[in-house]
């Protein structure tokens, strides 16, 4: 059970267990079940944790907006509760507070130590974490304590909005010439374009995921629609796929290359990835693709938890071909 105000810690906690739990990318398709609280069916949830998983291994249900889930359906799920299957890692994540019903109170009576909440945290505690992200963000020393300060001074604010923002000042040192930040630097640091759309597109033919969801958060605060950024990743496999494809008959023109808007110092780049990357590798993240455009369309989850799929899915398939 994870619940609380600070919803980044939730997140935090249900990606940590995503990485414990699951074996591979490959077998996320049938070993993690993301469930949108109002729409879960007690039945259906309690069957699901009953089925006995694929390879033997242990599957992860997520509920997410716990507090919505229906008291009938509570009381469907009450009898699993009570005795769970080992194979079967169920997580329930609510909102500010530990959320009623019968369920619920079952989990807090048997599963104390599984009851995760995460409180909002004071100012001088928000200070401490934001110098302690922007030490792992390698800011350090080239940025004014006045300045992480200043990230505050517009009242209360949640710790994912406060980390992109100490992202977008990531990026912004990364092409300052100086050798440090004060706070006389004006906020509102400069959007990333979509003619820019290299800064994500290259750390994702790289296999960079850290960078590939540095630059995807940034572009999803700035308001840029998620299906634009699908389009963007989808471009990319797409240009790899069809130059296989050209390799495949012999040597591969610049004319052809310039039609699929390869860039003439990147050819050597594109061309190693394409020749590399297995046919298989290739159509699973065209798999990939396809369900995140129905996820966006149809989920209730937040659109950016599936984008940060797709590129998890992405990066591990540009690198995978090579470890073998």
């Amino acid at each position: 059970m994870l619940y609380g105000k600070e919803r980044y810690f939730i997140r935090k906690a249900a990606s940590l267990l995503k990485q414990r739990i699951l074996p591979s990318p490959d077998l996320c398709e049938l070993l993690y079940h993301p469930v949108y609280g109002p729409e879960a069916n007690g039945a259906e949830l309690a069957q699901l944790g009953q089925t006995v998983p694929f390879f033997e291994r242990t599957r992860l249900v997520l509920v997410w907006d716990a507090e919505k889930f229906k008291e009938k359906d509570q009381g469907q799920m009450q009898s699993y509760a009570e005795n769970p299957a080992p194979f079967t890692c169920m997580v329930f994540a609510a909102g500010d507070a530990f959320p009623k019903g019968p369920l619920f109170a079952c989990l807090k009576d048997r599963y104390p130590g599984a009851c995760f909440g995460f409180p909002g945290l004071k100012p001088a505690q928000c200070l401490r974490w934001l110098q302690e992200r922007a030490k792992e963000k390698g800011l350090g020393s080239r940025v004014h304590p006045e300045l992480l300060e200043g990230l505050l001074s517009g009242g209360p604010a949640g710790l994912e909005a406060l980390e992109n923002q100490l992202e977008i000042l990531a990026l912004y040192l990364h092409e300052f010439e100086g050798n440090r930040i004060s706070d006389s630097l004006p906020f509102g640091f400069p959007d990333i374009s979509l003619g820019q759309a290299y800064r994500l597109t290259d750390p994702l033919l790289r296999g960079d995921i850290r960078n590939v969801l540095d630059i995807l958060n940034r572009f999803v605060g700035q308001g840029v629609p998620p299906l634009i950024l699908l389009s963007l990743i989808s471009g990319e496999v797409r240009k790899l796929w069809q130059l296989k494809e050209e390799m495949a008959k012999g040597p591969v023109p610049d004319s052809v290359l310039k039609s699929f808007r390869i860039q003439p110092f990147k050819k050597a780049e594109y061309v190693s990835l394409a020749g590399r990357l297995s046919w298989r590798s290739l159509g699973g993240m065209l798999f990939s693709l396809g369900r995140t455009d129905r996820l966006l369309k149809s989920s209730r989850l937040h659109p950016q938890l599936h984008l940060e799929d797709l590129c998890r899915r992405v990066t591990q398939g540009m690198t995978a071909d090579s470890a073998h």
